[in-house]
């Protein structure tokens, strides 16, 4: 990479479910962000990330991460500029955030909806065919969230009517989306950084951690804004995101509901599969509000 680094700079963040993430200096003074897989799978991912970075960083109207060094057990890019909307407390599981999306949407909602439709446009004959990703097949989408519940039936004890919810969801040919597009994944106000601006309010500066990209259900990319910033939140994004060119059929909105009370059930197999009860439980304890 040819950077020289001062160590005791180093400041860990370890709250990401994937990587373990290092804020270090440079001796020039440039800030570096490095990013190491907890396990090998999010090492497979990270082929696929670096090819959906290079598929949309001249799409979006924000930066991403420009990785200058990548290796399967390290990633290495300069930081970019900004802070963190929000952040998600690592055992509640519930987002703070830290400037109200809500007050300026066109500093921060409406940009950010301007992301996900280049995102969800971006031709997919140009992302190398994304090594790694699950084939473009719309059907498959619902195959892997009717696996993920049947496991759940079997290693966790379920809400009745939650479970009633799910499979009139999965049995609904309405809601389903007939064609999969580019998406990134885990958009939620942790990799969304805000910039204050001294005309005026923070606004959007960067779209950060692709590592859960790939080619996917466009929903999914509104789900974790609706669970930080509720219904409100998520209604000024899609407005914003059709008024962006993003193609909001009939029922999406209320499939992006059914995939954000899903959300717990992803939690608790998560925290079953990486040995931490603590996100079972909270899992199982939102279930059943």
């Amino acid at each position: 990479m040819g950077v020289a680094l001062v160590p005791e700079s180093a400041r860990t963040d370890d709250s990401g479910w994937d990587f373990r993430v290092t804020h270090i200096r440079a001796t020039d003074g440039t800030h570096w962000i490095l990013r190491r897989p907890r396990r090998p799978e999010a090492a497979d991912q990270l082929a696929v990330e670096g090819a959906v970075l290079s598929a949309v960083r001249d799409r979006v109207p924000v930066p991403v991460p420009d990785w200058q060094m990548h290796t399967p057990d390290l990633v290495a890019y300069p930081r970019l500029p900004g802070e963190a909307a929000g952040s998600e407390d690592p055992t509640t599981l519930v987002y703070g955030w830290s400037m109200d999306p809500l007050a300026h949407p066109d500093r921060y909602l409406e940009p950010l909806a301007r992301c996900l439709a280049a995102v969800h446009s971006t031709p997919l004959d140009g992302t190398g065919g994304l090594p790694g990703a699950h084939p473009a097949d719309p059907t498959a989408v619902r195959s892997r969230i009717a696996d993920k519940l049947t496991r759940a039936r079997t290693e966790l004890e379920l809400p009745a009517a939650r479970l009633r919810r799910w499979q009139d969801w999965l049995d609904d040919d309405r809601l389903w989306p007939d064609r999969l597009v580019l998406v990134h994944g885990d958009v939620h106000p942790g990799h969304t950084l805000v910039e204050p601006h001294p005309s005026g309010p923070p606004a959007l500066s960067a779209l950060l951690d692709w590592a859960n990209a790939g080619i996917g259900d466009p929903a999914a990319d509104f789900v974790d804004m609706l669970y930080a910033g509720g219904t409100d939140v998520l209604d000024r994004l899609l407005n914003a995101y059709r008024a962006a060119g993003g193609e909001v059929p009939d029922g999406m909105r209320s499939h992006i509901l059914a995939r954000a009370s899903f959300i717990w059930v992803h939690v608790a197999l998560r925290g079953l599969d990486t040995g931490r009860p603590v996100w079972v439980e909270t899992a199982l304890r939102r279930m059943a509000r």
